[in-house]
């Protein structure tokens, strides 16, 4: 009975692929035959500090982490944002394609697996959006990311731990210093203190890095130990 209603449930509300968003057959898992050429992990050398793609394998540390002194330990996205992972990341945030969350945190732990193992999480917070948008958007795309990845991993989510207090400007119109700056101050703990020693923040998009380190220094301040960051995608050393 469940085999036959999920047929039907393929029929009226078919699965997308996420990189093109054309429907997929019954077998078909998130990306089409078309599209599976297209789909490819960020390559070495990376940052060892926030995992952007660099063009340098000589230097550790891409520019911006060489010259800012980030709140958060270490971090890593599986993609770079362009193409059609921008686009996918798009659809996702602002379109209401909040079932690709599935295929992000497969790739996120695929990509990820041996550092999430080696930092020995104790929990996934997403970063929150205000209330105002998530009304108007229906759901946080970072939660919805966060909540796929504790299903595949077992570390528990805290959606409730950090609240965004503050209807901040989209990051993407600011340079950095105004991401900064439009972040000071727009988050805020829902408890005392950090209950978590080791913490991972999931966002869906990774460039400066502001939105990650408001969160982290938030977390550091109220006594997390080690705060790290998986995001589906990250720009690239030029961001």
């Amino acid at each position: 009975m469940l085999k036959i209603l999920s047929c039907f449930a393929d029929i009226l509300f078919p699965r997308r692929c996420v990189l093109c968003d054309a429907p997929l057959g019954f077998k078909t898992l998130h990306v089409c035959r078309k599209c599976r050429p297209k789909l490819k992990f960020i390559e070495e050398p990376w940052c060892l500090k926030c995992g952007k793609a660099m063009a340098d394998a000589s230097k550790p540390y891409c520019r911006d982490c060489s010259r800012v002194n980030h709140y958060y330990t270490k971090g890593f996205a599986p993609f770079l944002y362009r193409g059609v992972m921008r686009e996918s990341v798009v659809r996702f945030k602002y379109y209401g394609r909040g079932e690709y969350a599935s295929f992000y945190a497969k790739a996120i732990l695929a990509f990820g697996k041996d550092r999430l193992e080696k930092w020995r999480i104790d929990a996934v917070v997403p970063v929150p959006v205000h209330r105002q948008r998530l009304y108007k958007r229906g759901y946080n795309q970072a939660a919805l990311a966060a909540k796929a990845l504790s299903g595949l991993t077992g570390i528990p989510v805290d959606e409730k731990l950090v609240v965004r207090r503050v209807k901040t400007k989209a990051q993407k119109e600011l340079d950095v210093s105004e991401r900064r700056r439009n972040l000071f101050e727009a988050f805020a703990l829902t408890k005392d203190s950090c209950p978590y020693e080791r913490v991972l923040i999931v966002d869906d998009i990774y460039t400066s890095g502001s939105t990650v380190d408001a969160v982290a220094r938030l977390l550091k301040e109220a006594g997390a130990a080690e705060v790290y960051f998986a995001c589906i995608c990250i720009g690239g050393e030029d961001c």
